[in-house]
Parts: C-alpha cells; structure tokens; sequence
C-alpha cells in the first residue's frame, strides 16, 4: 500500500500543452464526434442497403372461384417437412463412388434418399434448393413461408426474431382450420408465437452443442406422426449446422450426424400414409469452413428432396428451383390460398396434368394482384406495363414466363438506393471528418459548437426514427450545408500554413490511394495484400525520414568518429526495422481466404478454427506452438514490468492469468461425447481469465485516479495494454497467438525507429488495418468467428449482447489494441510534441478519410 500512497501523493503533469486546454471540452468533443460518425453511417446505410415495403394484406379462399375447394382441389391432406438446417445440396446428392475421387466425410450417406430416387422415380424428386441471401436462418424461414425476400437490413433480427406481420402459409393453413405441429429451432416460435397447435421448441445460439435440439425432436416426432390432429408437422433439426460452424463439413463429427440424419429419414418415410407428402429441405448451404450468411455458391446451395407413397411428378422435373417457389407449390398442394406477397413460381411438375392450368393461373394471378400493389405503393412503371401485357396477352402457357419477369422486377425495385439518407449521411460524414480537422488545428472547442453538434444530433436522430420526411430533410440539408460551408472556409485557411516534406505529402496521399482502392473490385479481394504492402511501405519511409533527422541533427555536435558512424549505421535500430518488417510479412500465414482469391490464397493451419482441424501431429503442433507463444508472452511481459515496481499488482496477476488462458485452450481437445461433462471446467478457466484481467484494470483505474491522469505514466499505460491483452488473447485461441503477440510487438517497437509523431500516426492507422486481416478476418458474412462467442459463456446465454461483443471483440482485436496502445505510445513521445487528445483527433481523421474517399 505504500506504492499507492506514494503515487497518490506525486501528482505528475509532463505535457507542455495539456496545462492550458480544457480536457473535458475535448473528451465531451470526440465523444459528439464520435457519435456524429455512428449516425452518419446509420443514415447511409439506410438509404443504400437494400429494403422492400412489407404489406400486411392477406389471401383468402374468395379470391378464386374453386368448386368443392377453397383455391384449388388438394393433392394431399397432410405435409411433413424436415428441415435439416444447413443441409447443402452435395450433402444428399447420390454418390457415385467411381465418378467421385475426393472422398468427402460428407458424400454419400443419405442411402434412404438415394433408394428412393431409384426405386420410386415417379414420386421422389430431388432439386437444388436456391437461397437467397442473406443465408441466415431467420431470413431463410421467413423466405420459405411468405414467398417474399428478406434483405441484409435484416440480419440483425437473426438473432431477435419478431413475429411475421406479413402473409403466409402458416397462417393460412391455421385460417382454414387446420393445425400445425412444429419442432425444433425456437426460431419458428419467435416468428410465429401464438400458429402452433403444439410446439416443442429449445433455443438455437448454441452452435457447441450438436446433439440437445435433435434429440430433443427424435424424443417427440415419432408420438406426434402417428397422431391424426395435425395438418403439417414441421420439424427443424439443428445438429448439421453446429457441426458445420463447430467442425467443418469434413469432418468425422459430420459423417455421424448426416448418417442420423438418414436414419431418421428412413423412419419417417416408413410412418407416411398415402395422402402425407414428405419435404426434406436444407434452409441454405454452408462454406468448406461450414460458415454461412453470403451469397457464395455453396452458401445459397440447398438441397430439396420431395417424396410421397403416390405418384409425386407427372412432368420432367427441374434440376434447380428457388426457395421462394416451395410457397406456392405447399399451398396449392394442400388447398391453402397462396400468401397475398409471395413471388414464388409453383413447381409444377407436382401438379397433376388435368389441374395444371387452374393452378398455373391462380399462382399467376396472385402475383399479378401483388404487383398492383406495389405498383400503387411505389410507381414503377415498368411493373405497370407488365402487369398491363398480362392483362391483355397472359394465357396458360406464358404465365410462367410472366411471373419469373414480375419476379426480377420486383427483385430490382427493392434494390433502389433512398438518394435524400444517401446524401444525409455523407454530408454529416464529411461534417464529422472536417469537425474533427477543425478541433485538431484551432485547438479551442468552444461550448457554442458543443451546443451546435448536440442540436444536430438529434435532428439526425430524429430523422433516421421518422423516416423519410421532407420537412426534417430540409432542414438538416441547411443546417448541414452551413456548417460544412463554415468549416472548410476554416480548412482552407489553415492548408495555406502548412509546410509538409515530400515524404509526408507521400505518405498522406498512401492513405488517400488506399480509401481509392476500394472503388477497384480487385483490390477489394486482395485488400490484405494491398495493406500488408502499404503498411511495409510506411515503416520504411518512416525509419529512412527518422534516420536522416538524426543524422543531420548530429552534425551540429561535436563527437568522436566512432560515435557519428555508429549513429550514421545504428545497428540495432536496423535490426529493429528489419524485424517489424519481417513480423508484418509473417501476417500472410494467418489470412484468411476468401472464395473470389480462388488458387491465389492457400489456407494455413493458424487461419483454421481449431476443432475444423483434424486430429493429427500437424493440430498438436500448432497448438504446441501457441502454448509457447503464450508462455514467452508473459516472460516477456513479467520482465518489462520489473523495471516498474509500482505495477506489482500486474506482474503478480499475469502468471495465474495465463495458466488459466492456456488451461482454457486445453478443454479444446476433449471429445465430442465428453464434452458435456466438462462444461463448468470450460466456462470456469476462462471466466478466470476475464475476472483477474477485471482485477487487474480496477487497480489501474484506481492508480489513475490517484494520478489524475494515467497516461502520464509509462507503467500504468503498460499495465492498461496487459490487461486488454490478456483478455484478447484468449479470445483469438492458440491459433492467432502469434500473430496477436507479433503485433504487439511491432506496437512496442516503432517508437525505437520512428520519431516523429505523424509517421508513428498514419503507421498505427495502418497497423490497425493490415492488423484485422492477420488474425484471420475477411470482410465477409461468413468469415465473422462465431466460435468467439462461447469463450466463458455457455451457450443459448439469456443477455446476448455478452456473446456479441465477444465477437465484435474477437473481429475487432486490431483495432482495439491499436486504440489501447495510443497513450503508452504518446508517454514514449517524451512529451516533446501533443497530447493524448491530440493524439486521438489524428487518429480519428486519417480513419474517416478512408471511410469518406471509399
């Protein structure tokens, strides 16, 4: 305690410029900025990202005139539909072992699919299954139900589903008082809470856990199947989807759940009566790393398998078939209007010839009668003439023609951009960018622009919860334009003062061509090469223009010859700089592919989830490699913190904090039977590292409280970035741990090569960037780690937003470490140039110019 003691009573205050400003203006500033970047992209997106209006009308049996039937005569009384969450179209394709050399632990195992296709082929039918994107499971249903297209505005309710206001079978089915039964993924009850007659329902999050909802199903479908109560039987089984996200599609865990899949299956088609007909779909497909979310052919690329004990298909089936088609095929087959917003065409192989016509026309008609109104809602004159040509010339046999250019008409007007949010957003984004240019060369945050920038943002508030009015558009338009008018006045101003090197200018315009590269699809893909190499090249123009400033700056001294020359060929900052260079190339190792890279990437065994990684000296040796990792880390971090006797604390807690990071690394091995046993030893060895490391920022709260600033101090700014660290580590797994600790290291090196505080500036914006990509990111839906949310969690946790910053956590270490480092890199400045604050205005304009020029 006498530490303590000692630090609260020697106030510190190194900066020349801090005593003069007002550090809460400016902490109030960057926050409002902060913000103000927040919502700016929310404006944006919400004119860019595409959305469709959800009508609420609905189909009835009185919109076709249908004798003894309430749209048209059923084909059968009752439906069962297996849904196999995931289940890719290769998954259940026939294998044909002399035409398939690579052997997959996926191929081949749905034998009770294969038999029936060849020995009922006039009532067994397997399709591929289109998806639309984004191939996430709630969107997915809601697509299978309504006919309608969810969009990626949705994603985010994938994971807070609300009940479906618009038409669908469901619904229509419960109308024509019939019932359903449902089982599985809890999911359909978020989206239909009060349409099921039963329900057994278990939550779905959970993707550790491959056997709890399946069997869950398994222990009820059976008793349901022989009752007489129901009209559809849904059940949606979950395990291929965890097996997928947890091990890979290739992988032996895969091999036993598809083959209990099949066994399933086999049991099923066994209870069907004459008058059942049988579904077997896959929601959407999943990637070689058993991700989905994208739209990459393997990810849209279900399977849809159709059987029934009479004959099923009286025409040449199709090979592929869109998931919004399945609407109006089930509704028809089982004399349900067909949902008033479905864009689905009927699968009319399945209808028997002498009704084909009637129901060709129905489904035609229905989606005419759509179009009407959307046509009132939003005047598109093209889908007007169209539905004006159907009027006059449709028939029979070119309503299929016009429903699929109906389709495409309506999937292109929901891909109309709002012009007025568009230029909202990137008007209060260029605001954003140009305040914080402003704070940055006046110095002064005046509570007049406080009280400006507050007003703005609920106007920009206001607008996003309204929507689209022109009264508030207006008025943010002006008040937008003002300011922007105002602040580049003041930019202009302040570029003529400017006296920048050649290097500098250089510099700047690498983050300019870099922000430009995005309009490029090509450097879009290989963006972890463009930054790896922009980052490289930084460092080096850095060090030279560090090296020259040295030099010169000696020769105003007198000194020894040995003395100039050692300065003139320093040795050791050489081979500092040959080693960040050489840390940054080794980043290539821990990429992650993406699908469009094709032969240019190859896959390491350090960008691999470690349980998609089969058993195999090759997996020990990794994980060897990251226990050792893990181990120098803490020697190292343990000796810098001897020469600080005021971080005891941290030095103590680092030790036990990392026996429990590795220990929780370990529970990774246990066995798939055996994992439920140990759940409590899983959870608990990372629930220790998040405590201690919680321990451990407390304490460093508390000595910055009695500092009055921790960042003055070099040891508590280290102790901040070991406790975030540590945190991180265990989040990115044994797989990232060096290229985790490489980046560290690189942090902690370029103050001993880089002087100057704009290099050292624009290399951490960089750093940041080529950072997200080393530990094994890619810009992409199915690339975002969800094994992150279960390290110390378990699964189907009630408050969901801890599983999701452990995610945004594990996505955005980079850029968090970077953000951390921030005040350990201006104490090392020696207090020579700005301030922390200072410091943050930078950081935070050369990120928005990337964003702005992109």
């Amino acid at each position: 305690m006498s530490l303590f003691r000692q630090d609260c009573s020697h106030k510190l205050s190194y900066y020349i410029n801090l005593s003069n400003e007002n550090f809460q203006a400016h902490l109030i500033n960057i926050a409002f900025i902060g913000i103000s970047f927040f919502i700016s992209l929310l404006l944006f997106q919400h004119g860019f990202l595409l959305k469709r209006v959800e009508l609420t009308s609905r189909s009835s049996c009185s919109d076709v005139a249908s004798r003894d039937a309430c749209w048209f005569p059923a084909q059968y009384q009752r439906a069962v539909i297996i849904l196999i969450d995931a289940l890719r179209y290769d998954f259940v394709a026939p294998f044909q072992r002399q035409l398939d050399s690579n052997n997959k632990a996926y191929s081949g195992h749905f034998s009770t699919i294969t038999r029936l296709l060849n020995d009922h082929n006039e009532s067994a039918v397997l399709m591929h299954f289109r998806a639309d994107a984004p191939t996430t499971t709630m969107q997915r249903l809601k697509s299978l139900t309504t006919g309608s297209l969810p969009t990626f505005i949705d994603v985010g309710s994938n994971f807070a589903s609300t009940a479906i206001l618009e038409d669908n079978w469901v619904d229509e089915i419960v109308a024509t008082n019939r019932s359903i039964v449902m089982l599985g993924d809890d999911t359909w009850v978020s989206l239909y809470p009060e349409q099921f007659r039963r329900k057994y329902h278990l939550p779905s999050f959970d993707i550790n856990d491959l056997h709890t909802v399946d069997q869950m199903i398994l222990n009820n479908l059976f008793g349901e199947l022989v009752k007489s109560d129901w009209t559809v039987l849904i059940a949606h089984f979950l395990g291929v989807d965890h097996c997928g996200h947890k091990y890979g599609p290739n992988h032996p865990e895969m091999f036993k759940k598809l083959k209990q899949m099949n066994e399933v299956l086999a049991k099923v088609v066994d209870s069907l009566d004459n008058d059942t007909l049988l579904l077997v779909m896959g929601d959407h497909g999943m990637t070689e790393n058993g991700d989905h979310g994208g739209d990459e052919p393997l990810e849209i690329d279900a399977a849809l398998f159709m059987f029934a004990k009479k004959k099923l298909i009286f025409a040449e089936p199709p090979k592929s078939v869109s998931q919004v088609d399945i609407v109006p095929t089930i509704s028809l087959l089982l004399d349900s209007p067909i949902p008033y917003s479905n864009i689905g065409t009927l699968i009319d192989c399945t209808i028997v010839p002498e009704h084909r016509a009637l129901a060709i026309s129905s489904n035609a008609e229905q989606m005419m009668r759509y179009g009407r109104t959307i046509v009132a809602e939003t005047q598109l004159p093209e889908l007007d003439s169209l539905i004006r040509s159907f009027e006059n010339n449709g028939n029979v046999e070119n309503s299929i023609d016009y429903m699929r250019r109906l389709q495409e008409l309506l999937r292109a007007s929901w891909t109309e951009f709002n012009n007025s949010f568009m230029r909202i957003g990137f008007m209060s984004l260029l605001d954003a960018v140009l305040s914080v240019y402003d704070s940055l060369y006046t110095g002064n945050i005046s509570f007049a622009s406080l009280i400006f920038r507050s007003g703005l943002f609920f106007i920009q508030i206001s607008i996003f919860l309204i929507g689209d009015d022109e009264h508030y558009i207006a008025i943010l338009d002006f008040l937008l334009s003002f300011s922007l008018i105002i602040q580049l006045v003041r930019a202009a101003r302040t570029l003529f003062s400017f006296t920048s090197t050649i290097w500098e200018i250089a510099i700047f315009c690498m983050t300019i061509v870099h922000a430009s590269s995005f309009l490029s699809n090509s450097y879009i893909v290989f963006e972890s090469s463009v930054i790896r190499f922009l980052t490289q090249t930084v460092v080096t123009i850095a060090f030279w223009q560090s090296f020259s400033n040295r030099k010169h700056s000696n020769r105003h001294h007198s000194r020894s010859f040995l003395t100039v020359l050692g300065d003139r060929f320093n040795w050791q900052r050489s081979l500092i700089f040959i080693i960040i260079i050489l840390l940054l190339r080794l980043g290539i190792f821990f990429e992650k592919c993406r699908e469009e890279q094709r032969d240019a990437c190859e896959a390491t065994i350090f960008s691999q989830s470690f349980s998609h990684i089969p058993h195999s000296p090759i997996k020990i040796m990794r994980f060897m490699f990251g226990i050792s990792v893990q181990i120098l880390a803490t020697y190292l971090v343990t000796k810098l913190l001897r020469n600080y006797p005021s971080e005891i604390w941290t030095s103590t807690l680092i030790f036990p904090t990392a026996v429990a990071c590795i220990t929780s690394w370990l529970s990774l091995w246990l066995p798939e039977d055996t994992v439920s046993h140990f759940v409590r030893f899983s959870l608990g060895t990372a629930q220790i590292v998040y405590g201690l490391s919680f321990i451990n920022l407390l304490i460093v709260c508390f000595r910055a409280a009695c500092i009055g600033k921790f960042w003055n101090q070099n040891s508590c700014t280290i102790s901040y970035v070991v406790c975030i660290s540590s945190v991180l580590f265990l989040i990115l797994g044994d797989g990232l741990a060096f290229s985790f600790l490489s980046l560290i290291t690189v942090i902690f090196l370029i103050p001993l090569i880089v002087d100057d505080e704009y290099y050292q500036i624009v290399f951490i914006v960089f750093l940041s960037s080529h950072g997200f990509f080393s530990l094994s990111h890619q810009p992409t839906f199915s690339s975002i780690p969800w094994q992150a949310a279960f390290v110390g969690v378990p699964g189907n946790f009630a408050i969901q937003i801890v599983p999701g910053t452990l995610i945004v956590a594990h996505i955005f270490a980079s850029q968090i470490i970077t953000s951390v480092a921030v005040p350990m890199l201006v104490v090392k400045q020696n207090y020579r140039q700005s301030g922390l604050s200072h410091w943050t205005y930078k950081l935070i304009l050369f990120h928005s110019l990337k964003v702005s020029f992109s």
